[in-house]
């Protein structure tokens, strides 16, 4: 059975009134409130990175202590102060299809990073650099290390971003705007939490993507997945190119 979106009698347009965040019981302060926080906490984490001392631990501890920091702020204004409920964030199931749609979602969209990037590439006049790559490629004789980074970006960081830009982000501009809105401001803000420009164009396309599956699905579960595949991915194609590189 194909998923549909609720249509209402008069316009046969979406129903926003059944779409994700539609009983989000946020504010408009309230999400003010968690993006100031939100933003003066990563900007505290980002000054704490220098390129110069940075380790395998520390960026592990980081990734780990951002996400953290990021959950907290949504646990305590979204559900403790303004009692929204799991449900309402959407922690409920999905239908058995978008399950199976998990892996290839996330090939599909490492496919669609990597030809971003080679149009970059070929835009710049130069071979494409991930400035990212330098922090999260571990030594690979440190198996802790790999086994910490492989846990911070194929687990924790995938649910606390959902968490945060799609159920509440998201399902905030969801409820008060058009789908493609929400998606275009929620992808943009997932992109800039990435923090550099030559990997905008990839990170945005992935937004929209894990925006589109929220809604189509009704569901933050199966968005979850597909960015902790997708993480897994792109996180494992490091490890193995720290591993191929001569001692």
């Amino acid at each position: 059975m194909t998923e549909t979106i609720p249509l209402t009698p008069q316009t046969g347009k979406p129903d926003s009134s059944d779409g994700p965040g539609a009983r989000l019981p946020l504010r408009l302060v309230d999400l003010i409130l968690i993006v100031a926080l939100a933003v003066g906490a990563l900007m505290a984490f980002r000054l704490l990175i220098s390129p110069r001392e940075v380790t395998t631990a520390t960026v592990v501890a980081l990734l780990i202590g951002q996400n953290a920091v990021l959950l907290a702020i949504v646990w305590l204004v979204a559900m403790v102060y303004r009692g929204t409920t799991l449900r309402q964030l959407g922690f409920i199931p999905a239908s058995a299809s978008w399950y199976r749609r998990v892996v290839p979602i996330a090939i599909f969209l490492q496919i669609v990073v990597i030809l971003t990037n080679v149009l970059i590439s070929l835009w710049m006049g130069k071979p494409f650099e991930n400035p990212q790559i330098p922090l999260i490629m571990p030594d690979p004789s440190d198996w802790g290390a790999m086994a910490g980074m492989f846990v911070a970006t194929v687990i924790v960081a995938p649910v606390v971003e959902e968490l945060t830009l799609r159920s509440v982000l998201y399902g905030w501009l969801r409820k008060h705007s058009a789908p493609i809105v929400a998606a275009g401001i929620s992808a943009a803000a997932f992109a800039a939490l990435h923090g550099s420009l030559v990997l905008l164009p990839g990170t945005f396309l992935v937004g929209l993507t894990l925006a589109w599956t929220y809604e189509r699905s009704g569901s933050i579960l199966p968005g979850m997945l597909v960015h902790g595949c997708f993480n897994a991915i792109s996180t494992l194609l490091v490890f193995g190119v720290a591993i191929a590189q001569p001692a």
